[in-house]
């Protein structure tokens, strides 16, 4: 019997205070912060992303505000194209006018669309290929299932999946949740973080320890 020793090793990844951003990706007017990683072949313009978020490949991100701490999986869609579906067409003939020879662009319906801010709250994950579309707001904590798509705001903690995505579950239980929101672990510093880091993994062990008396 033959055995085979595979030769590609992939290297552990170190993260600093300045961002990892795989070269394929295309990145513009955004904000990233420290500890952040951007994969490969993402699209990102007029953005912000927060300490410690990263995403994995082929994410397109547009006019969107992405909190701390936030897990996005490959294939991911934050603030999709829009069509003006009241207007007698939805071509986009009617405001890319430029490229048809029809005069210049109508910046009304661009400016609508980066109205219509996606905003992801801290600890959020986004499961692969999800979409988010424009408007909605996601809470601290919450998760969104593979292939979902969101269409409405999601509540802090929640567990969201389907087409359109519904509620199936909350992560912890009300009281927990009070008390995670409370103490909104995600704003302490990088090295207070890493000194707790034990304490993390028992969440009614943790809201004992670090709620205000």
């Amino acid at each position: 019997m033959l055995y085979c020793k595979s030769l590609n090793k992939i290297d552990k990844k170190k993260l600093s205070p300045e961002p990892l951003i795989d070269s394929t990706s295309s990145i513009t007017d955004t904000y990233i912060g420290r500890y952040t990683e951007i994969g490969k072949n993402n699209s990102i313009a007029e953005s912000s992303i927060d300490d410690y978020s990263y995403t994995c490949e082929n994410c397109q991100i547009i006019y969107s505000e992405i909190a701390k701490f936030v897990n996005i999986a490959s294939y991911v869609r934050l603030n999709p194209g829009q069509h003006p579906m009241k207007w007698v067409s939805q071509h986009h003939f009617l405001y890319r006018k430029d490229m048809y020879g029809f005069g210049e662009d109508d910046n009304s319906f661009f400016e609508w669309r980066r109205n219509q801010k996606v905003i992801i709250g801290n600890d959020v994950w986004l499961g692969h290929n999800s979409l988010i579309m424009g408007g909605v707001s996601i809470g601290d904590g919450a998760v969104v299932g593979s292939c979902s798509v969101v269409t409405k705001d999601v509540p802090s903690y929640a567990v969201v999946a389907g087409v359109p995505a519904k509620i199936i579950k909350y992560r912890f239980n009300e009281e927990i949740i009070e008390k995670m929101m409370e103490i909104k672990w995600w704003n302490w510093p990088h090295e207070v973080i890493e000194k707790r880091l034990d304490d993390f993994k028992n969440p009614e062990y943790f809201i004992k320890k670090y709620t205000k008396s």
